[in-house]
């Protein structure tokens, strides 16, 4: 059978990128150190090649060095067994180690004692290492809470019983008056290490505030062995291992789902949509993927890169048991600092996945974790009309900014900027101009306009040309396949609602205090310092989204936009018993289980794990990472795990500050473009909370909304509906995407040509190879 001749599409070269003048490389490197820039190169070509060398990017995965295997220990014995992996347990330090049976390879607890023998290592850590748990506790009377592990607190082991799979170990520490069990057992799906609440007794002067079960699981000393650490920040970022690196002060930390504003109160924490982790030894060869499965409401990921306080690099999950909190005693915030006396809701448990081969990098831990989400409920399977979703243009989402408020002599008034005809007029005017599929999203649609009452009525608003302009627009874009929302909200609220009451509707912090906050940012505007926001209680919020579905529906919608909601989680003390984290998961996912019985489609803000079941879309999508120091790589994890089963969408080009770069990583990330759009000009917005839009009217984005569809629609309509299966750096700056259709999706972000075989991309362009394949 003679072979299909290779497809082969070019896209046309972008802008040139603006570099910056000075580039922040990983581990303080200078770009010689990752590399460097090609000899001979001129200085405008050597700071380009800086720009690509930096963590901005992914870099070229090195040479492949095979990794040496390792024998199970003297001192250990085999405790459980399936298909594919054995578990075993030393009898005395209680450390585990699983073996591969295809490769022979060896994942232990326990770090090589020849190297750590060879570290300048003080006596807590050398402990710490060679301990099965670490963890932080607190002592009557005292809030502060102190660091300490299983041999440094003299614990011991009061029963080692064997279960179905593995061990359950029961450890006292006598110091404290704690004990606690540790279970470790294999399934047919891995690893699950977890401890049950109901196992934990502090019946002395300690309280157990944090606890990390086999954290040293994976570890590397310096490069010893090929490879990196993945964490779940932004769209994804790797921390691979190297022998020479700076020293920092702190670790990653990811809080999961962010910090529980209700305790800790309002500040900064790098949020984690994702309970998901990993540690690859050799790309290509070895590899786990750790999954946060019980206890992930309370509990963050740490990483440690070489430099912080030891030359190990490891990573794990770190399960909160209680926190610190200040409890003011009177009006003039005089109080003390105290802890939480219950422990937080349930058992702990961690999943570890184990990948060889071709599946050992994160690439093949996105599949893994995509299989897992599907496995479980919490992620659709392909849908059935992904094969020909090639034959379809690709959609952008256009949102709409209806109306706000803004001072008048007279209170507050509703600001038109866009009426619901003027909308409609701009969907016919993108639809003559080719812009074919368009998610069209309605915000400030209602009375009181975006900011003016919050949770938002079912009401039109009448300044935008009420039910008889909504219900024109609404038949517009069904007549023509437009898929609108409204976007809603049942996270804030706003004081003065029609449909609320703040006392008790409103959630409470544990010092019942409400969940109160400045609703618009000073460096937003100085017009609304009387504006305070509220976070609604999650029944209020199940409450309000039960009645407004069905009132939607009768509308004639048939989908909705999810804002905060879906990336927003705080436990709340404000009833007669407290309501955790992981009870208001459970309640919004009730509120997806409402949207299902009316049949609405749910497009979810930048959703949490729990939120994926019920998201027909994703806005907001991160394209990039936090781009930390110790970080060396940013990856489109978070991409490669959703594409061909949900759509999602960049965050909106109107914030971008690198048109020509923001393009091609769009389309190497998979992403849809999106726009907010006014009818009216921008700085009408000035005196409005939504003051920090600078760039909104449609006359100055119509050009711009065009030639980006058209850029998204050459390179990603090819591969709609397919999942992504690998990816490749040949290159710095040079990136290529596969796709399960055979498709490939090369993106230059260079100012060099470049080729490989028979594929050619332009500088600053991109090329799609292949594809035609179900």
């Amino acid at each position: 059978m003679a072979k299909r001749k290779q497809a082969v599409r070019i896209g046309l070269g972008l802008a040139a990128i603006a570099l910056a003048g000075s580039i922040a490389h990983a581990f303080g490197e200078t770009p010689d150190s990752r590399g460097g820039p090609a000899p001979g190169a001129a200085p405008g070509e050597q700071e380009e090649q800086a720009f690509f060398r930096s963590n901005r990017f992914t870099m070229p995965e090195p040479a492949r060095a095979d990794v040496p295997k390792t024998a199970i220990g003297q001192g250990y014995a085999r405790i459980g067994e399936n298909a594919g992996l054995e578990l075993y347990m030393d009898k005395t330090t209680y450390a585990i180690a699983v073996k591969n049976k295809a490769t022979g390879y060896v994942w232990s607890s326990l770090p090589d004692s020849k190297t750590m023998r060879g570290e300048d290592l003080n006596e807590d850590w050398l402990n710490a290492m060679r301990s099965p748990f670490l963890f932080d506790y607190f002592r009557e009377g005292d809030a502060t809470p102190a660091t300490g592990n299983y041999r440094s607190q003299h614990g011991k082991a009061l029963s080692a019983k064997p279960v179905p799979g593995g061990m359950d170990v029961t450890y006292a520490l006598p110091d404290l008056g704690i004990s606690l069990t540790v279970r470790t057992v294999l399934d047919d799906q891995g690893l699950v290490v977890s401890v049950p609440n109901d196992a934990i007794a502090e019946k002395g002067s300690g309280r157990l505030a944090a606890l990390q079960p086999y954290p040293f699981l994976g570890s590397v000393r310096q490069a010893d062995v090929p490879g990196y650490l993945f964490i779940p920040d932004g769209s994804g970022a790797l921390i691979r291992f190297r022998d020479q690196q700076s020293r920092f002060d702190e670790p990653y930390v990811g809080e999961i789902y962010g910090s529980d504003v209700a305790t800790t109160g309002f500040g900064f924490a790098n949020a984690v949509s994702y309970p998901v982790f990993g540690i690859v030894h050799g790309a290509g060869q070895n590899a786990l993927m750790g999954v946060v499965e019980q206890g992930k409401a309370n509990a963050e990921i740490v990483a440690y890169p070489s430099g912080v306080n030891t030359n190990y690099y490891w990573v794990s999950p770190r399960f909160k048991i209680r926190s610190a909190y200040f409890q003011p005693t009177s009006q003039s915030m005089g109080g003390i600092n105290t802890f939480t006396k219950a422990r937080t809701e349930g058992d702990k448990s961690t999943r570890y996945v184990f990948l060889s081969g071709r599946e050992a990098d994160y690439a093949g831990m996105a599949a893994a974790y995509r299989a897992y989400l599907q496995r479980g409920g919490q992620l659709p399977e392909r849908p059935a009309a992904a094969a020909s979703d090639a034959d379809r243009d690709v959609p952008a989402e256009i949102d709409f900014l209806g109306g706000d408020v803004e001072p008048g002599l007279i209170g507050r008034h509703v600001l038109k900027l866009t009426s619901f005809g003027e909308a409609k007029a701009i969907l016919e005017d993108l639809r003559r101009q080719g812009v074919t599929r368009v998610t069209a999203v309605l915000k400030g649609w209602n009375s009181g306009g975006l900011n003016g009452a919050r949770p938002a009525k079912p009401s039109f608003a009448g300044e935008l040309g009420g039910r008889s302009g909504f219900e024109a627009l609404r038949d517009y874009a069904a007549a023509q396949g437009i898929a609108l929302s409204l976007e809603t909200d049942y996270t804030d609220l706003l004081k003065g609602s029609p449909r609320t009451n703040v006392r008790s509707d409103a959630a409470r912090m544990i010092t019942d205090r409400l969940l109160e906050y400045p609703f618009v940012s000073k460096f937003v505007s100085s017009l609304y310092k009387d504006l305070n926001g509220y976070f609604l209680r999650p029944q209020s919020a199940l409450r309000l989204a039960k009645d407004d579905f069905g009132v939607f529906r009768e509308d004639g919608l048939t989908s909705l936009a999810l804002n905060g909601t879906g990336s927003t989680l705080f436990s709340d003390y404000g009833g007669k018993a407290p309501l955790t984290r992981t009870d208001a998961m459970e309640t919004y996912g009730k509120l997806l289980e409402e949207a299902g019985k009316q049949s609405l489609r749910l497009l979810v803000n930048r959703p949490n794990d729990y939120m994926l079941k019920g998201a027909s879309a994703y806005l907001g999508m991160p394209l990039e990472s936090s781009q930390f120091m110790y970080a060396t790589d940013t990856v489109p994890f978070v991409e490669m795990v959703l594409h061909g089963v949900v759509d999602y969408y960049a965050k909106d080009a109107n914030h971008q500050a690198d048109p020509a770069e923001d393009v091609l990583r769009m389309i190497e990330y998979g992403a849809y473009p999106s726009f907010v759009i006014t009818k009216e000009p921008s700085w009408k917005l000035q005196n409005t909370p939504s003051s920090d839009q600078f760039s909104t009217a449609y006359g100055d984005w119509a050009p711009e909304i065009k030639r980006r569809y058209d850029l998204a629609n050459e390179a990603l309509k090819p591969v709609q509906g397919a999942y992504m299966t690998g990816r490749e750096v040949p290159a710095y700056g040079v990136v290529k995407v596969s796709y399960s259709n055979g498709a490939a999706v090369w993106v230059n972000y260079t100012g060099r040509d470049y080729r490989s075989g028979a594929v050619a991309v332009k500088a600053r362009g991109f090329a799609v190879t292949g594809g035609g394949e179900p």
